[in-house]
């Protein structure tokens, strides 16, 4: 994890939410699995890919990325091979603090 001084801006969380492709076949994605499992590993492991989840609908998961920006996420899992295969579609969300609950505490 890189550390930051007050003068840099911190690395946020970026939700990446993974569709897979209408077109892409059931057996396309059982051969491409173990790679695309290990490449997302060496991520997890670097510590930029903080969180993965399954969903409810078994052609979507979601990534939580560490990264600068939207863009730096987006480069961040391109090179993983069902991305760059174009086997996913993939919405990227930056996520912010959520600082409404500073309301509470005005004075």
């Amino acid at each position: 994890m890189t550390t930051h001084t007050d003068c840099e801006e911190a690395d946020m969380k970026v939700l990446a939410m993974m569709t897979l492709m209408p077109e892409v076949k059931i057996e396309t994605v059982r051969a491409e699995l173990a790679n695309e499992l290990k490449c997302s590993w060496a991520l997890y492991a670097s510590g930029v890919l903080r969180e993965v989840y399954a969903t409810g609908d078994p052609e979507k998961v979601a990534f939580m990325v560490e990264a600068a920006d939207v863009e730096a996420a987006r480069q961040i899992l391109a090179p993983l091979p069902m991305i760059a295969a174009g086997m996913f579609k993939v919405e990227f969300v930056e996520l912010r603090p959520f600082v409404n609950w500073s309301i509470l505490f005005a004075h």
